[in-house]
């Protein structure tokens, strides 16, 4: 759909002309932001919008809004009481993208749901009702290309299995792997430390706002060096309150968010993912859930980054492979054409470079 300058538009817009010209990545994630948040409109609708969306055939959001009010409330399927709320808070779109042009300075950074960089682990983990429809982030974003490990502990470990934790986290760390963790108290705090100490690389989900966080000294020099990526699924200004509602939301993110995840002490957590690998620590049992265990670093992050793409295809039955049917001896299917099958996951979302080479590395001898 070709998009007329601001000056012919028929609607009586009031797009900043500075921001018409900002990249298109910032002004569609600025249109879903303004959409769930500044709108009238409200995330879980914003969501179902998202949902109805086509990649395929639709015009990207910012465009479309570009456009008479008619035509973007027809396209968007919106009520008559949707789209007046949509028209009186239209002037705020320029405010919400100069905004993120602000923030943006300050290193914050946003990705919305159909981004290239959207963590494919989001897609395969998750419903599309559950998944953020905003990704904030701070800190190297080539760290998103890293397989993520996230430790959960279900009793609070002593200082044994904190310390076994923390080592293996370095061990897989040395593999490639990057420690993914939440910003609480109790062991995530303590790894956090020694994983600072270390100068080792990870993760780390925040359960607020990151325009409303403030760092402590050490952790805003690892972001600023690299060596730390801050994430948030929630609006940026959002602050954190004591006690914090948003921390089991918080906890549900970064568990989707993982590739894999280190058990370390029973109970198990709950909802455990079929398609993510565990890693447990020596003498726990086996627990319904993971149905992939591990027990040697080494060969754990050898399958880790297999993991994404099988669960992907999985939540894809369009691209799963029909089982063969049953005999007394059955054979193997032949493995996937590695470039066929990075297409398409490059369908679904980001794809890793690591995860490239380990798919179109020979399979391993069973």
């Amino acid at each position: 759909m070709a998009v007329a300058p601001p000056s012919r538009l028929c609607y009586p817009h009031t797009v900043n002309p500075n921001f018409h010209d900002a990249p298109a990545s910032l002004r569609e994630t600025a249109a879903w932001h303004w959409l769930a948040f500044d709108s009238g409109l409200g995330l879980r609708r914003a969501k179902s919008i998202a949902e109805e969306q086509r990649p395929a055939d639709a015009v990207s959001l910012y465009e479309l809004l570009l456009e008479n009010a008619e035509v973007w409330a027809a396209a968007l399927r919106l009520t008559d009481d949707e789209k007046k709320r949509l028209q009186s808070n239209y002037d705020r779109l320029s405010e919400t993208g100069q905004r993120l042009i602000d923030w943006q300075t300050h290193g914050i950074h946003i990705l919305h749901r159909g981004d290239p960089a959207y963590p494919a682990t989001l897609t395969a983990h998750l419903r599309p009702e559950q998944r953020p429809l905003l990704l904030c982030h701070h800190g190297n974003a080539d760290l998103f290309d890293l397989p993520t490990i996230l430790p959960l502990a279900g009793d609070p470990p002593d200082a044994d299995a904190t310390a076994w934790t923390s080592e293996t986290l370095l061990a897989l760390s040395d593999e490639g792997a990057l420690p993914l963790l939440l910003a609480r108290p109790g062991l995530d705090a303590s790894l956090a430390r020694a994983l600072l100490q270390t100068e080792v690389a990870f993760a780390l989900v925040l359960p607020q706002g990151l325009a409303a966080y403030q760092p402590p000294a050490a952790l805003a020099a690892a972001t600023e060096s690299g060596r730390c990526l801050l994430l948030s699924p929630f609006r940026p200004d959002q602050p954190a309150t004591e006690p914090n509602p948003l921390l089991p939301h918080a906890a549900v993110f970064a568990q989707a968010l993982a590739n894999a995840l280190l058990i370390v002490t029973p109970p198990h957590p709950q909802g455990l993912l079929p398609e993510q690998p565990c890693f447990l620590r020596p003498g726990l049992p086996k627990t319904l859930g993971c149905q992939t265990y591990y027990a040697d670093p080494e060969d754990f992050f050898l399958r880790l980054i297999e993991t994404p793409s099988a669960a992907a295809l999985a939540n894809q039955p369009a691209l799963t492979p029909p089982e063969p049917a049953l005999s007394e001896a059955p054979s193997l299917p032949p493995p996937p054409d590695p470039e066929a099958l990075i297409r398409r996951l490059s369908e679904l979302g980001h794809v890793p470079e690591a995860m490239k080479t380990r798919l179109r590395q020979p399979p391993t001898p069973t």
